[in-house]
């Protein structure tokens, strides 16, 4: 069963609860069973081979959509709530007297892969991919979904003009398209999207050409991603963890 109507703003209200509900618990029960459960080594394993597993089955079978399905969604929220509760405990040392220092290799770590996870599990539900045919001269607004639903578009595209380089055997090198978006010239090519607006980009994907004129038609993907940068903040910290553990490392070792 899919759960895409959790789009805007109900999962950003609910990822907002989860959130509140996480931190409430780490203060106000953590010794209670739940939290204990969250924090064991059990728990730790269980979230982390589930989502191997998902994420094996999604790669293999080369289905996305189980990642949207219910079982998919629990062992998501599963493992992010157990990730949460991680970075909850271990965030600063302890000491037997006083606060304990700010474990930032830690935090930037464990922080970075929670931003990024929870901003592609919420974001899932706006994340959409569209695809259109245009003919050159032909102004289009209609765009169609993976599943052949019919979508229309807020901004205008219009080809203008296609051009394929090709190798000596007639193979295709490399083609762009120059497409007026909103009476906007704009040059696409291939893997060198154009960002219409904050998380939505045209990709050039394919063409194709008449037998009977020779005249090239393009094939535009559009790809909504509003939740993206969250995403892509949280792989800066990440790396911004991975440097830190590098450089700071052999002094680790030697403390």
């Amino acid at each position: 069963m899919s759960v895409t109507f959790f789009a805007y703003p109900l999962n950003l209200i609910l990822a907002l609860l989860w959130a509140a509900g996480v931190v409430s618990m780490w203060r106000n029960c953590r010794r209670s069973r739940f939290v204990s459960f969250m924090l064991s080594k059990s728990a730790t394993v269980s979230s982390i081979a589930l989502f191997i597993a998902f994420s094996l089955a999604t790669g293999i079978t080369g289905r996305r959509e189980i990642m949207s399905s219910w079982p998919a969604v629990a062992m998501m929220l599963y493992f992010l709530t157990v990730l949460f509760f991680v970075l909850l405990r271990g965030w600063r040392t302890r000491p037997s007297s006083g606060r304990g220092k700010i474990r930032w290799r830690f935090i930037l770590n464990h922080a970075g892969l929670l931003i990024a996870l929870s901003s592609a599990f919420w974001g899932a539900p706006d994340s959409s991919e569209y695809r259109m045919q245009l003919n050159a001269d032909v102004p289009a607004r209609e765009a169609f979904r993976m599943d052949g639903s019919q979508t229309c578009l807020s901004y205008e595209l219009e080809l203008k003009e296609f051009t394929v380089d090709t190798y000596e055997n007639g193979m295709p090198s490399m083609y762009e398209a120059d497409v007026l978006i909103d009476g906007k010239p704009v040059n696409l090519r291939v893997n060198q999207p154009y960002a219409v607006s904050f998380g939505e980009d045209i990709y050039l994907s394919g063409y194709h050409m008449k037998e009977d004129d020779g005249t090239f038609s393009c094939v535009l993907q559009i790809v909504r991603e509003p939740w993206k940068y969250i995403a892509l903040a949280g792989i800066l910290l990440m790396i911004a963890g991975a440097l830190l553990l590098f450089i700071q490392g052999p002094a680790g070792k030697r403390e």
